[in-house]
């Protein structure tokens, strides 16, 4: 790749038009008479001004990175006890105790406990990481889960988080989404729900082969055909003449022109930044891409931004039912050498301390063998789902450096100090971006709804003073 800025291909245009559209949308909305508006003013002064959330999709195990349980390596092999109840619903046979096959040290200046999955964040950054151990929720299921923990609900079609973020917050560069999904599973954000269409994410899908282009597509907004996107933009028109509705939205995505292109142009990045991500390597390409542009469209002013890691490369996504050693540390070499270089980037640019960057999966893994029947005979080196007791970390954005929240059984199986909701996790993200979360609501149907429902309490132990770094 070069530092040129190079002629738009048609399939990158219609991506940027369809983006474009969003954002056309979005002014017109506001400004229709009647038109339910975000306040774009945070309730109070925010800690963060924008949000990177790195997903990896699966099911990252606890118990083999963050949640040090020294009993597990004990009593390899033995019966979990009594007192160790087993959820009703699993998705195959329990076995014993399995002790992690990882090396587990203490790291930083703190001396906190961790595997050596992920080498490269531990040595850095452990210290200013803030850790919550104590996370839980009843979906044993990957689609349940993931619903969960990205709309606060199991199985109601309700908007995500990031809708909710610029429903309340809008953006700070009206040329671009204020929502970025970047390489999510399928292809496919999360749909809005009840809230307006012109608050939906905006996919960035992956490359094609190694060291491609990440790439908008527009048919991955439901078009499959130009009259099929015509006619949308004739619904949305009152059923009108859509052709001054679609000439504003190629005048906008002509002023994208000189936005977007220079933002997904990596090779605008010198190649010691480019080195750093790990892009070009075997194992680190893609994701080093992925959060290279995280960055990019970050400091341009995106208000939230995902980065899913899901990646059947090393095994079932993180969803290691069988292999565990090998699908855990393959999929950790992929996202270890980017995720510490984007925390290093952020805060060489200044923009860390106003950047909010939560890491983690959508439930953690079991502290038992899993007896797994598969295509390749039976296995019992892999755990099972575990939603009811997991790990995930923040940084930046206010939170409390160092700080470890909350605790799970001595088998790391079920939250029991400190216990973290959902909801919580979702309130006090909220917060930590100027938003009271009992007051950004939408009614529909007769009620108001949020994305806390009626639930939720903020986590005031993992805010950080900014005087202080004492808790607030």
């Amino acid at each position: 790749m070069t530092g040129t800025v190079m002629p738009l291909s048609r399939r990158t245009l219609m991506g940027i038009s369809g983006l474009a559209l969003a954002d056309m949308l979005t002014r017109q909305a506001w400004a229709a008479p009647g038109a339910i508006a975000p306040s774009l003013d945070p309730h109070f002064a925010p800690r963060a001004k924008r949000m990177i959330f790195i997903l990896l999709d699966g099911g990252l195990s606890q118990v083999d990175s963050y949640d040090y349980k020294p009993r597990l390596q004990e009593e390899h092999g033995q019966e979990l006890p009594a007192s160790i109840k087993t959820p009703k619903f699993t998705f195959a046979e329990r076995g014993r105790i399995i002790g992690s096959p990882f090396e587990w040290k203490q790291w930083g200046e703190n001396g906190t406990w961790a595997s050596d999955l992920f080498p490269k964040v531990n040595a850095g950054w452990i210290d200013k990481l803030c850790f919550i151990h104590s996370l839980h929720h009843e979906n044993e299921d990957h689609i349940t889960a993931m619903s969960m923990l990205n709309t606060g609900v199991p199985r109601e079609l309700r908007p995500a988080m990031g809708n909710w973020m610029i429903y309340g917050l809008g953006s700070d560069n009206g040329n671009l989404p204020g929502y970025i999904d970047l390489t999510p599973k399928d292809g496919k954000t999360f749909p809005t729900g009840f809230l307006p269409s012109i608050y939906s994410g905006a996919p960035i899908l992956k490359p094609e082969k190694m060291g491609g282009d990440l790439k908008w597509d527009n048919l991955e907004a439901g078009f499959d055909s130009q009259r099929a996107h015509l006619d949308f933009i004739r619904s949305l028109n009152g059923g009108g003449d859509p052709l001054e509705v679609e000439l504003r939205n190629r005048e906008l995505a002509f002023r994208m022109q000189s936005v977007a292109p220079e933002i997904m142009d990596l090779g605008r990045e010198s190649q010691a930044t480019r080195d750093m991500y790990g892009i070009g390597g075997d194992h680190t390409d893609e994701f080093g891409r992925t959060l290279l542009l995280a960055r990019r469209f970050a400091e341009a002013g995106v208000r939230y931004i995902t980065a899913t890691h899901s990646t059947a490369r090393y095994g079932n996504l993180w969803d290691q039912h069988a292999g565990l050693e090998k699908g855990h540390r393959g999929n950790a070499n992929a996202v270890d050498q980017p995720i510490a270089a984007l925390l290093h980037d952020l805060e060489a640019r200044g923009l860390l301390d106003d950047t909010l960057v939560l890491c983690g999966s959508e439930f953690g893994r079991t502290p038992s063998r899993e007896i797994f029947d598969g295509q390749m005979g039976r296995h019992e080196d892999g755990r099972d789902h575990n939603p009811h007791g997991f790990t995930m970390w923040m940084c930046g954005g206010g939170t409390k450096p160092g700080h470890h929240h909350g605790a799970t059984d001595d088998y790391g199986y079920y939250a029991v100090q400190d216990k973290v909701s959902i909801h919580d996790l979702h309130a006090t993200i909220l917060h930590l971006m100027g938003i009271d979360h009992e007051k950004l609501t939408y009614h529909h149907s007769g009620r108001d709804y949020r994305l806390t429902d009626v639930y939720g309490e903020v986590v005031r132990e993992v805010l950080a003073d900014p005087a202080r770094g004492r808790s607030s």
